[in-house]
């Protein structure tokens, strides 16, 4: 779903990674699907309105086996699996672009969470607004988050690309984020704002929330981040947040309710009318 840019030298390549979000049947019992609002801020969208940063990102529900072969051409055929990691390589393969990525793809099967992950951008799942699951994050070393790559003189190294899967239920909500997102945020954090939104849980507006705190924590020069924690822990001296491109994804899973066309709704109301007809008009005789 996430896909974190650096270093790039051509920016003209729009398709240099993309991340994945796809909706699967159940083949039994109630189907579930990913319900998913987007926001992102580019570092510096203040002093320049017209960036558009390093960060990208791409969902798609509808038909998504077809997306996935425009995307990766002969890559999926209908009736086999998804295999997130071929998509990540294969993509990979066919990169023009000089620069690396780190990348996070996320699909749905079943009642499954499957993921693959290079590097540094990532997950959280939250059920009953509590965060019950994160992502592993993978690095070389500090603030080198293993990636996809294409280097000046070297090509394209081996990539490690970690594969894992999460079971989850009807009402939970996965915040899906570049490191901008986790290193200026904390679980905790997510969580407190999940349980400040009443009612039914919009990923629109949740994925705005979120953006708009970290965005917010990045800049401060007072805020205890996730980000200097950890370079505390390395003997690394950084005060408040980290300044980056920030991309939230919130999906929320839900059941998944059959499309009803223009003309059952025309039914429907067909129905409706002539119910509430017969209901006047045996009040009218009871009368």
């Amino acid at each position: 779903m996430i896909i974190k840019k650096r270093r790039i030298a051509v920016r003209s390549q729009p398709n240099f990674q993309a991340t994945v979000s796809v909706s699967d049947d159940d083949e039994s019992g109630e189907k579930l699907r990913m319900n998913m609002g987007t926001c992102y801020f580019p570092k510096d969208i203040e002093s320049n309105p017209e960036s558009l940063g390093q960060d990208a990102h791409f969902t798609k529900k509808d038909k998504p086996l077809e997306w996935l072969m425009v995307l990766v051409v002969g890559l999926k055929r209908p009736g086999r699996a998804v295999n997130l990691k071929k998509i990540l390589l294969k993509a990979h393969s066919k990169t023009a672009a000089i620069g690396s990525s780190t990348a996070c793809v996320v699909s749905l099967k079943g009642d499954r969470l499957c993921y693959a992950n290079v590097g540094d951008s990532g997950f959280m799942v939250f059920r009953g607004k509590r965060l019950v699951y994160r992502s592993p994050t993978q690095q070389n070393y500090f603030n080198c988050p293993f990636s996809l790559g294409n280097w000046v003189g070297e090509g394209k190294r081996p990539v490690s690309v970690f594969l894992g899967e999460f079971d989850v239920e009807q009402g939970d909500i996965v915040v899906a984020g570049s490191d901008g997102v986790f290193d200026n945020l904390f679980g905790s954090e997510i969580e407190e704002i999940l349980q400040e939104s009443e009612g039914r849980p919009w990923p629109q507006d949740l994925a705005w929330t979120i953006a708009t705190v970290a965005s917010m924590n990045s800049t401060s020069e007072e805020y205890d981040s996730p980000f200097a924690i950890a370079a505390e822990s390395e003997g690394i001296e950084h005060v408040g947040g980290k300044i980056d491109d920030i991309t939230v994804i919130v999906a929320v899973i839900e059941l998944d309710q059959p499309r009803v066309s223009q003309e059952e709704r025309r039914r429907r109301r067909r129905r409706r009318r002539s119910n509430t007809h017969s209901f006047m008009t045996r009040d009218k005789l009871v009368l």
